[in-house]
């Protein structure tokens, strides 16, 4: 099971929609996927229903020692299931002074590992303090979501300096690479990022994919459902997380047997 953290110092960054989305694209690609909300602000189920935001989860896993997996939540995608953020006891202290929660979270990815998952997707809360910490520290990869625009490149060095200094201390965290959000085609000011953060991150630290700001965004959350399945047929920006998901599977080493070079012919 690979472990990917969709993470960022900053908030509004569109975490959330990475996440869910991501989470869609991969499990229609065939992979057994769980999207792990750590959000305390429950932003997944807040994105997805009503059911996911009073279901006991992750926080509730935590203050137990229950391993988790009696909370994961089944959708209608068989490859897609939910493991939502749960209760707190505390909004205003979702890690108690003191506790130590790498070895927590170590058992709850191992037990979630043992059901037969390929790949989880968290959604942590902004910034690196909290569980966030300790959750990258645990994680096989982090994603970073980056806004193409100039307030949002400010933080980026505190960022990656970040994931560098838990390297350092022994995590196995590997960035995945960073994924530009909320393009705004036609607007200098948004291509002027995307042209100086692609001559100054080496490529295999950037997505090729691109995620467009777009109001169908608000649509599909308010309708609490993932983009590509808003309409009948996916708009174009939900397409960009099959793409998104395509880069991954490279990045993250997902491979399986039907991998193999078989073209299928459209005609005898």
């Amino acid at each position: 099971m690979i472990s990917l953290a969709i993470t960022s110092q900053k908030g509004g960054v569109g975490k959330t929609t990475v996440a869910v989305n991501l989470a869609y694209a991969l499990a229609r690609r065939g992979w057994s996927t769980l999207l792990l909300d750590t959000d305390p602000q429950g932003s997944v189920g807040l994105s997805l229903s009503e059911k996911a935001r009073k279901c006991p989860g992750f926080y509730d896993a935590l203050r137990t020692g229950k391993d988790g997996t009696e909370y994961i939540l089944h959708t209608r995608l068989p490859e897609l299931k939910i493991l939502p953020a749960g209760h707190l006891e505390n909004f205003f202290e979702t890690k108690p002074p003191g506790e130590e929660a790498v070895p927590v979270l170590t058992r709850l990815l191992d037990a979630l590992a043992a059901t037969g998952l390929d790949v989880v997707i968290i959604d942590t809360p902004a910034g690196l303090t909290g569980y966030t910490s300790d959750i990258l520290r645990v994680v096989d990869y982090a994603l970073v979501p980056q806004q193409a625009e100039p307030l949002g490149v400010r933080s980026l060095p505190q960022m990656l300096g970040a994931l560098q200094q838990l390297r350092q201390q022994g995590a196995r965290l590997q960035l995945a690479g960073l994924l530009l959000t909320m393009m705004q085609h036609g607007q200098h000011e948004s291509a002027e990022v995307v042209r100086e953060l692609r001559q100054i991150i080496p490529p295999r630290l950037m997505f090729e994919s691109v995620v467009p700001r777009d109001p169908l965004f608000l649509k599909a959350s308010g309708l609490g459902v993932p983009l590509g399945l808003l309409f009948a047929n996916p708009p174009a920006a939900a397409v960009v997380f099959d793409q998104l998901a395509a880069e991954l599977e490279a990045r993250l080493q997902l491979h399986s047997p039907d991998d193999a070079l078989i073209p299928t012919r459209l005609m005898d």
